[in-house]
């Protein structure tokens, strides 16, 4: 069944489109949104990777650079730093050939005034934006660029997703730890996604089937998920399995699975 990864980062580096490529030869993932961090750019030890994850400092240009070697393969998606970007740099990203948004780590919450242009932008441009959602990455850089995870808790999305109907949210991780918040805000907003991305043995494997069935208990939940990795090449043979493994636990259909492994991705990028 053909994958489309909604979900990850380019890392700096070793040859790491070189090993992202052959991840996903391996597990049968047929594209990749891929987007740029910008954490620690310029500084001496994000270059080296100095939280263990390999230098996350790529930013915009690199993933551009990404897209134009590998163009059937990459689907650029442009970073964004709300209270600090504007309108102006998403008409630009738009451009230059980036399809889709990516915001983390935001200088503001996400229902912040300031905000509001970037998404009126991305609305008028068809872009849909993949939010991180709950808590967040720790990093050398945190107390400098002022990061506050709970500037990004789902519901801070509430406001957006009623102002712009029109704009295509997805709310990463699930919000975690906030996973009933990123639930309810896809169960009531026609245009509000989630996604379950997850360390191997991070929130997702600790949860039973049965919970999942418990926060996702309306008709359609499925139609609002899309399949991401958010890890490292090397795991992300077992990032596909962990989500085998649960759609075999909660006994989905192969309708639903190719959904929510492609299909639901394909609306959020205008193709279906």
């Amino acid at each position: 069944m053909r994958n489309i990864d909604f979900h990850h980062h380019l890392c700096g580096g070793g040859n790491y489109l070189a090993e992202l490529l052959a991840a996903m030869d391996a597990c049968g993932i047929e594209r990749v949104c891929l987007s740029g961090l910008g954490i620690g750019q310029g500084r001496a030890e994000a270059a080296a990777g100095a939280f263990g994850l390999g230098s996350l400092s790529p930013g915009n240009p690199e993933v551009l650079a990404a897209f134009r070697q590998y163009p059937t393969r990459i689907i650029p998606v442009g970073a964004v730093q709300l209270g600090r970007d504007g309108a102006k740099e998403v008409y630009a990203l738009r451009e230059s050939g980036f399809r889709a948004l990516k915001i983390t780590r935001p200088a503001v919450p996400y229902n912040d005034d300031l905000c509001l242009p970037v998404y009126a932008a991305a609305e008028e441009l068809g872009l849909p934006i993949l939010f991180h959602t709950g808590m967040v990455l720790v990093t050398p850089f945190d107390a400098e660029d002022d990061v506050d995870s709970n500037r990004m808790r789902p519901m801070q999305l509430d406001r957006a997703a009623r102002r712009f109907p029109e704009l295509r949210l997805v709310l990463a991780h699930m919000g975690m730890p906030w996973l009933e918040e990123a639930a309810t805000m896809a169960r009531f907003h026609p245009n509000v996604y989630i996604d379950i991305t997850a360390a191997p043995n991070g929130w997702r494997s600790q949860l039973r089937a049965e919970e999942f069935r418990r926060l996702l208990f309306w008709e359609g939940a499925f139609s609002k998920i899309v399949f991401g990795t958010d890890v490292l090449p090397g795991l992300i043979g077992g990032a596909v399995s962990a989500h085998e493994e649960l759609f075999d636990k909660l006994g989905l259909p192969e309708a639903v699975r190719a959904d929510v492994l492609y299909k639901n991705a394909l609306k959020l990028l205008g193709e279906l």
